[in-house]
């Protein structure tokens, strides 16, 4: 999450604390060890098979260029008029106050062979950055989409590397360059936009991320800027917290729930080791912030309203903890083993964070 900069490890003897006068304030917990000293880094599941969540037809084309991805972002909302978009209606959408990310998407039914699939047609540059780790990291699935190819879900069920014939307003034979997961509505078959032209899909979509907005409100906004015949699907994860819990280990085990899977107890360690349970909450060398230690930038991605008060708060634990959890979950944490490693990695790129955080998750009772 933050730049590696070893610094010194706070002692303790209890790790947790009760709730006091609107904060957290430290008192002793039963069952936590003390933490060692050592240095202290600053930094909807799919029917996949769990070691190929990406697979890629082979291609000998030159590839075309496809941006490189920045970061993962959670979507919180998806956006779809019953006519196409027009350009004035997009325009007014964009500048809704708190729309951090967006991506404009082009769906419809289409027909494979005698199936009907819900299809989308996108830029795959901005909208691989909303869909989840490994298929967002996949440049040859990306760089397949651009050229032409079909990307298909495993739900879809189509032969990768088969050739389909794709009945929309118009015709036309494609092949299924990649089958990858997508975790979002209407994703059974994923193309490019120049391919969504050709067999006819419209521009009528477009997916968001707003974390700092009530979705209530900001979906009363869009029905003014486009009018009443729009569909919202919310996919902000839901409020976990809602209520105030009486130690941080309850919020641990609160915020887990936003990632099946994952143990409250890794959501520990890592609190232990970023900030002591919220005792050094920074900003830090690398101007990473608040108890689990993100940076702005991060948290503009993944940020979580947790306890219901409207915004998502960077220095608040009843955000941040969530948010961790969604984070390490958009990195594969919940399905545990070697890919619950990569997402502890990938919150601070360390081997040795990684063995530290594990250990410690370990001696939670």
């Amino acid at each position: 999450m933050r730049a590696t900069v070893p610094v010194g490890r706070f002692l303790v003897a209890a790790t947790l604390a009760v709730l006091v006068a609107g904060g957290l304030a430290f008192a002793a917990a039963a069952g936590f060890p003390a933490p060692r000293t050592s240095p202290q880094s600053v930094a909807a599941p799919s029917p996949v098979p769990r070691d190929v969540p990406v697979q890629q037809a082979s291609r000998s084309r030159t590839p075309l260029a496809v941006k490189p991805l920045r970061t993962l972002v959670t979507p919180d909302l998806m956006v779809t008029t019953r006519a196409p978009l027009t350009q004035q209606q997009l325009s007014r959408i964009l500048a809704l106050r708190g729309i951090t990310w967006t991506s404009t998407i082009s769906t419809g039914a289409v027909r494979v062979g005698h199936r009907a699939v819900n299809a989308m047609a996108v830029d795959p540059s901005s909208f691989r950055a909303f869909t989840p780790r490994e298929t967002a990291r996949s440049d040859a699935l990306w760089t397949a989409v651009a050229r032409g190819d079909l990307a298909a879900s495993y739900a879809a069920k189509l032969p990768l590397g088969s050739t389909v014939h794709v009945f929309g307003r118009h015709d036309a034979d494609a092949r299924i360059g990649a089958v990858a997961a997508y975790d979002l509505p209407g994703s059974a078959l994923v193309m490019s936009r120049a391919r969504g032209r050709e067999i006819g899909l419209a521009l009528n979509t477009v997916i968001l991320a707003a974390p700092e907005r009530r979705l209530g409100r900001l979906e009363g906004e869009i029905r003014d800027a486009v009018g009443r015949h729009v569909v919202f699907a919310e996919l902000r994860p839901a409020t976990i917290v809602d209520r105030r819990p009486a130690t941080y280990r309850e919020l641990y085990q609160l915020s887990a729930g936003y990632c099946p899977g994952l143990s409250w107890k890794v959501l520990a360690a890592i609190g232990q080791v970023e900030s002591g349970h919220g005792r050094n909450v920074g900003p830090s060398s690398a101007g990473a912030l608040g108890p689990m230690q993100f940076m702005p930038a991060t948290w503009a991605a993944y940020g979580v309203d947790g306890d219901g008060d409207g915004k998502a708060d960077i220095m608040s634990p009843y955000d941040a903890v969530p948010a961790a959890a969604l984070y390490l979950c958009r990195n594969g944490a919940g399905r545990g083993g070697q890919a619950l490693y990569d997402a502890i990695f990938n919150y601070n790129h360390a081997d040795w964070y990684v063995r530290e955080v594990l250990a410690l998750a370990a001696e939670y009772a």
